[in-house]
């Protein structure tokens, strides 16, 4: 049987409805640092079969949570996009020992608001009736900055990454994200070091105004905007994500 031991690591979490994949610009850069990190999908995307039951945002933090266990992973450095940031929000509320530092990205801190979750099932439904590849070109048009759209490369990759999410795993998520808490409340309590990043052309999904107001509610924390990004930016434009986040990460790992 495998035994490993990872005290400190990078959690890679990704977007919806993405899979690890969406960091694959960042795997290389973190090698090449010598950072340790862990990159996986949740269930129904990517290479992760689907659960039986429901999915909540708490249910799949401790999917995550469980995955880390077996890896002896004592502390991570959480990296999430989007609903990556919402299981750190809950990762916070539940399992703070772990938690070396924070980098939000293209996320927010407040639940959906009412018309969010109504059209969040309205999604449901449609998906449910028509299958996922109506979602896939709207997450396509709307996750991605202009000089993404203008690059065929990645927006054949991108699409060939949501491509793998399962109709399923879509329908389950979507209702998770739709009811998951809000967690403005957590924010003055984090005490970790803390970034937070939004892609700079975001008007659809997360503006950098709503990013911001994490930064705004975490003492110390940093805010960066990232041009020629939207919601996705550590796949939009990794030269500069990882020119932000690789020193943060290095003098988080170095200290005790």
């Amino acid at each position: 049987m495998l035994r490993t031991y990872f005290p400190e690591v990078v959690l890679f979490l990704h977007a919806f409805p993405l899979n690890k994949e969406m960091y694959r610009y960042q795997f290389c850069a973190f090698e090449e640092e010598g950072i340790p990190y862990v990159a996986l999908d949740y269930p129904g995307f990517g290479d992760a079969p689907n659960l039986p039951g429901e999915y909540t945002v708490e249910r799949l933090t401790d999917y995550v949570v469980n995955e880390l266990r077996k890896f002896r992973v004592k502390k991570v450095i959480p990296i999430g996009d989007s609903m990556g940031g919402y299981i750190m929000f809950d990762m916070w509320r539940r399992y703070r020992e772990m938690i070396k530092g924070f980098v939000f990205v293209a996320t927010r801190a407040e639940a959906d608001t009412e018309e969010g979750k109504k059209a969040r099932y309205a999604l449901i439904e449609k998906v449910q009736k028509e299958g996922k590849e109506f979602l896939i070109e709207a997450m396509l048009e709307n996750q991605t900055s202009p000089a993404t759209k203008k690059d065929e490369n990645k927006m054949r990759t991108l699409r060939c990454i949501m491509e793998k999410a399962t109709r399923e795993g879509i329908v389950k998520t979507l209702k998770a994200l739709a009811e998951r808490k809000d967690n403005t409340d957590l924010l003055p309590s984090i005490d970790v070091p803390t970034l937070v990043i939004a892609g700079k052309d975001d008007e659809r999904v997360t503006p950098p105004e709503i990013v911001k107001k994490i930064a705004e509610g975490i003492k110390g924390a940093k805010y960066y905007e990232l041009e020629n990004s939207a919601h996705l930016p550590p796949f939009e434009n990794p030269e500069k994500f990882n020119e932000v986040v690789i020193p943060f990460v290095k003098d988080l790992l170095k200290t005790p």
